[in-house]
């Protein structure tokens, strides 16, 4: 049997996890109307933007705002109607009004005998999957888009208008080599005086420097572009925009010419929208190129459009999967598609060597049985590939002796998580080199692949985190039922065999033993008491909420003749002032005026007489009830302990009880969608009080 100190241990373990998680958490109470939150925790506070105190009693459908037309709002209703767990994606609005995707677990809490009592949220911010989501089928549209393109100006215009669309850009200009000139082929939204203009290939400008070394030019900051070319306002005559890209179009080695997109503000441009971009500029120079040879390559036309549709299965197929094999699989499959006689594999890093997880289709069973037994990582394309951090190439007699003779060109990807590398896509042909095109593939479907792998590790850590939710809420009912169950009967052994053990004894008892029976007596008394405050703490979740109007005076007149009983050989003075009628459940409210009553009569127990004061302010929308005594008061610098289960400012053997109280009252107040307010100073008195919404606020 577990100990009763360790059953409260874990409780408070529990308890402190959900504060304490860097995951949102959200309870909204399943038997009131409405089903109002009841709790949310820091995570919660800072993914949202709202404190705590102003979603308490609110349904969190305001977190959709005015985006109330979802389809996974249909089918949360649907889960909350038969009481089942759910996991969607929502379109949410911080406070400030940013929107952000939340991926919402939802399950359901039921007490001992089953009855449905709350609902469990575990959320997360899933804002960058989902904008990479969005990216990939964005991409897939225009893929298929630019397939059925027959003229430049067609391409131009679809790249340019998606594009900026995507990106919430605000002009692009497209330029193409001419007889080693850059010319202006399209513009959108630029004027003339932009600063992209036509030009020669040489000199130092973002445009030739971009075809010169094929890499893509990024300019996030306002001063990046003019601190990079300082001459490029004045020999234009134009003005740099706030954040820019130059990307450039290469296809078989030959430059094509550079795409420019222009941004009105700080833009910093993450891994999912640079694959967007490089890959969007490739399938540009692909379908540049197919126009341009449209005429009398019928046949070169149709090659590009089959790559084109295998990029798109491709997309399709890792924006629907998690499983590694499968991924592995989809990139292995485009490749040997698009690239004539490709060969590849995907190895996963253990120790010293990497080991092949998958190998595609056309590989030969006996490359396949070379390779089984693992890549040394002192392989010099290994070894290159994974300082560079990206796609590294060998070719010729370099690639046919690291192939081990079955091949002569060879590409090998690493992936990295968490800054360490785990897993390796090795590509391989029985031809002594590589196209620029065919590198131009192999890195768009490696990057394509790499950021399948991260969605899909994300996806294995939110699963593995519910996982654990869950687990905690079955251990948490399973603790409920537990002390209803189980502790009561040995607290009433020790209590019962003592008695008759003192009883057994021949008398009269030595004082040393009568203080060690009073001492085990002592104990059972505040053991019990615990049990009956965390007892009171489970039925106050589970009871179910019944919402009339309330007269709090006479609750307090109530709650004054039970308390009255233990004071009748004390000096009290009572100052009581009109109280309001409010709404909420009459008999949870009942029983935090008791709290604060009696909390009151304990702690002024020192005082020859007593004052107590109670008494209402109207604060516009809410009402605050406040009892103030002259008691031994407390430190405020422990102000937020007072309404924290098994918490205390005072020590036992001075003031009785279990503190519990308070934290129920809390957890009440809450549930009525209000505050619990505690004000004081050592020696000079308290004030205790509760601050509730009015009708219809």
């Amino acid at each position: 049997m577990e100990h009763p100190s360790a059953a409260s241990s874990d409780l408070r373990l529990l308890s402190q996890a959900l504060a304490a998680s860097v995951n949102s958490v959200v309870i909204a109470d399943a038997q009131r109307p409405d089903m109002p939150i009841v709790y949310v925790n820091h995570a919660f506070e800072q993914l949202s933007g709202y404190p705590a105190a102003e979603v308490i009693g609110r349904n969190c459908r305001f977190l959709q705002g005015p985006d109330r037309d979802q389809k996974a709002r249909r089918d949360i209703g649907a889960a909350l109607a038969t009481g089942r767990s759910i996991t969607t994606v929502l379109r949410n609005y911080r406070k400030d009004g940013r929107l952000f995707y939340n991926e919402l677990t939802l399950s359901p809490i039921r007490d001992a005998s089953g009855t449905l009592t709350h609902f469990l949220g575990f959320q997360t911010d899933v804002t960058v999957r989902e904008q990479a989501i969005g990216l990939t089928t964005r991409l897939q549209g225009m893929t298929q888009a630019l397939a059925a393109v027959v003229t430049q100006a067609e391409v131009f215009d679809l790249i340019l208008r998606d594009a900026l669309e995507a990106l919430s850009g605000i002009s692009g200009t497209v330029l193409l080599v001419q007889d080693d000139h850059l010319h202006v082929a399209a513009r959108r939204g630029h004027d003339d005086a932009s600063i992209w203009q036509s030009g020669d290939l040489v000199g130092h400008r973002p445009s030739p420097d971009a075809l010169r070394s094929n890499t893509p030019l990024f300019f996030s900051h306002h001063g990046d572009l003019k601190a990079a070319y300082p001459e490029l306002e004045s020999r234009t005559g134009g003005v740099a925009a706030v954040a820019s890209t130059v990307l450039p179009m290469v296809q078989n080695g030959r430059p094509l010419g550079v795409i420019v997109l222009d941004f009105p503000e700080p833009h910093d441009f993450t891994q999912g929208e640079q694959h967007f971009l490089l890959t969007l500029t490739a399938q540009c120079a692909l379908a540049l190129d197919r126009t341009r040879l449209s005429g009398n390559l019928e046949q070169q036309v149709e090659d590009r459009t089959a790559e084109l549709e295998a990029f798109v299965r491709f997309t399709t197929n890792v924006a629907s999967s998690t499983d590694l094999e499968v991924l592995a699989m989809a990139a292995s499959d485009v490749l040997r598609e698009v690239v004539s006689g490709a060969m590849s594999g995907f190895y996963l890093i253990q120790g010293e060597a990497a080991y092949p997880l998958i190998f595609s289709s056309n590989t030969p069973p006996e490359v396949q049985a070379l390779r089984r037994p693992g890549l040394p990582l002192q392989y010099p394309l290994i070894v290159q590939a994974l300082e560079q951090r990206r796609t590294a190439f060998a070719e010729h007699d370099q690639g046919r002796q690291q192939s081990v003779g079955y091949a002569s060109a060879l590409s090998l990807t690493p992936y990295f998580r968490q800054g360490q590398p785990y897993a390796l896509f090795a590509t391989g042909m029985d031809r002594p080199s590589w196209s620029a095109q065919e590198r131009a593939i192999i890195e768009s479907v490696g990057d394509g692949l790499g950021l399948a792998l991260e969605r899909a590790a994300q996806a294995q850590q939110l699963t593995a985190q519910r996982d654990m939710l869950q687990a905690a809420n079955e251990e948490l009912e399973a603790f409920t039922y537990s002390v209803s169950h189980d502790l009561r009967t040995p607290v009433r052994h020790i209590v019962s065999f003592g008695a008759l053990l003192r009883r057994s004894l021949p008398g009269p008892l030595s004082e040393k033993t009568q203080r060690y029976f009073n001492v085990v007596e002592t104990a059972a008394v505040n053991l019990n008491q615990l049990i009956d405050g965390m007892l009171e703490l489970s039925r106050t979740s589970r009871q179910p909420f019944q919402t009339a109007q309330v007269d709090l005076g006479q609750l307090l007149d109530a709650a004054r003749q039970e308390v009255v009983l233990d004071t009748q050989q004390r000096n009290v003075t009572w100052q009581v002032a009109k109280l309001p009628l409010v709404m909420g459940d009459a008999a949870l409210l009942r029983r935090v005026m008791g709290a604060l009553l009696s909390n009151a009569l304990k702690y002024t127990r020192t005082r020859q007489e007593a004052l107590i004061e109670v008494w209402a302010e109207d604060r516009g929308r809410t009402w605050a009830v406040l009892v103030r005594d002259n008691g031994v008061g407390f430190d405020p610098r422990y102000r937020d302990k007072l309404f924290t289960v098994f918490q205390r400012l005072h020590r036992q053997e001075d003031f009785e009880g279990s503190a519990i109280s308070l934290a129920n009252a809390r957890r009440i107040v809450a549930r009525h969608g209000g505050l619990m307010t505690a004000e004081g100073q050592v020696d000079q008195g308290a004030t205790f009080g509760f601050i509730l919404p009015k009708a219809g606020a």
